[in-house]
């Protein structure tokens, strides 16, 4: 009686164990299935980083300050672009707002240059948005657009100071930075468009290059006339034009293409 007891007791443990057992194996393969469709990881945004997002508000209200304060300042460097005076001293009636227009735009399009930059380094090397903090990215492309528009300042002081005219190269130099805040009129609304609609890369190259390529064609009819005006001066201005402008260009290009290799291996 006691055996028959025991055995029966074993035998209600022992299925009383399987049965908890199958119950968390059904658990197990439960939590493990996946219901529906398997899901995608969504690709990275720029216009989801908050730093991109700071740096566009401050362009766009420091642009909207300056284009409703500045109105007379913009209509007259806009003129100047396209006539030449011969007059030592241009614009005296806005000469006291110069200084602080002149560097504010200029720096404002190097601010677009920057975050063009990034996105067509993060476009084209992915790995970038994995491997270093996006800030950091941002503002060493920002930093290579400064040093670039500083670059060809010094560039221009230098050689205008040794071939041409003082009234000559002071001339040139206002052309210059009045080209650089031109350019941001067309770089602000194409890099909110580039960011926040996200078109196709191509599409996006050729926008960016319509916009210096206009620059250029302007700067080199601006070049012209104001040093070689003459026609047996075109090809000496066409040397001058490629040193001080073609070279930087291509040199910037390969500054951003071996500082991405750079951040890639080391980081």
């Amino acid at each position: 009686m006691n055996d028959t007891c025991s055995v029966g007791f074993e035998y209600i443990v022992e299925k009383v164990h399987e049965e908890s057992l199958q119950l968390d194996s059904a658990l197990v393969r439960s939590m493990q299935t996946v219901s529906g469709m398997p899901g995608e990881v969504l690709p990275y945004q720029i216009r989801s980083e908050w730093s991109v997002t700071c740096l566009i508000l401050f362009c766009f209200l420091v642009f909207s300050h300056i284009v409703k304060n500045g109105k007379k300042y913009i209509i007259q460097h806009i003129r100047s672009l396209f006539q030449r005076k011969d007059r030592s001293s241009l614009f005296d009636e806005v000469q006291g707002t110069d200084n602080g227009y002149t560097m504010v735009f200029p720096l404002l399009t190097c601010i677009c240059y920057g975050l063009f930059f990034y996105y067509y380094s993060v476009e084209s090397f992915p790995a970038l948005v994995y491997i270093t903090p996006h800030e950091a990215l941002i503002g060493g492309y920002i930093l290579l657009s400064i040093f670039y528009m500083l670059f060809k300042w010094g560039s221009y002081n230098f050689v205008n100071w040794v071939f041409f005219e003082k009234e000559q190269s002071k001339a040139w130099i206002q052309t210059y930075f009045d080209l650089l805040s031109a350019q941001c009129f067309l770089l602000l609304p194409i890099i909110l468009f580039i960011i926040y609609f996200r078109p196709d890369v191509i599409i996006s190259n050729i926008l960016i290059a319509f916009t210096l390529i206009s620059a250029k064609i302007l700067l080199f009819y601006r070049g012209f006339r104001n040093f070689f005006n003459q026609s047996y001066g075109f090809l000496h201005f066409i040397l001058y034009f490629c040193a001080l402008e073609m070279v930087p260009l291509l040199l910037l290009a390969k500054g951003i293409l071996y500082m991405n290799q750079i951040v890639i291996l080391n980081f």
